[in-house]
């Protein structure tokens, strides 16, 4: 197996960062750091994500809809310019969570769910980002969703 470089343990770093800091601390300033002005995300969301902004916005979705939202990563590998790695995702949902499927108020009900992220990075900068959580899982906790 081969060893990994020096950038992609910074990669793999500055991935494990966000999830604590943009996702779990609500700290939105670390966007400007480690995302690229034009970064682009893909996610199910109502609104392309593109630009630090709309990074910012994006993670305002569910710190709206959850106010005690955690995220904790496993298995994170770096290789060349990706990062890639799982999520464990929780939360009460007490505000409304805008979803691809509209607005959905406040259901006072427990999320737990999982995901996968890929990062593509340039320059030490997150340039794309790819997320794909199990949401039907979340909706059906929800009860917005027949199980």
């Amino acid at each position: 197996m081969a060893a990994t470089t020096e950038q992609e343990q910074q990669n793999r770093t500055t991935c494990i960062r966000l999830a604590e800091e943009l996702w779990n601390k609500r700290n939105y300033d670390i966007v400007d750091e480690e995302y690229d002005p034009l970064v682009e995300v893909h996610a199910n969301v109502p609104e392309a994500v593109v630009g630090t902004q709309a990074v910012k916005d994006w993670a305002r979705m569910p710190h709206d809809a959850f106010s005690d939202f955690h995220v904790e990563l496993f298995d994170v590998t770096a290789k060349d310019d990706f990062v890639f790695g799982r999520y464990h995702m929780t939360g009460t949902h007490d505000g409304t969570f805008r979803s691809a499927r509209g607005d959905i108020p406040p259901t006072h009900r427990k999320m737990d769910t999982w995901g996968l992220v890929e990062m593509r990075f340039e320059g030490g900068l997150v340039v794309e980002e790819w997320n794909s959580t199990d949401g039907i899982r979340m909706m059906e906790q929800l009860g917005v969703m027949p199980e």
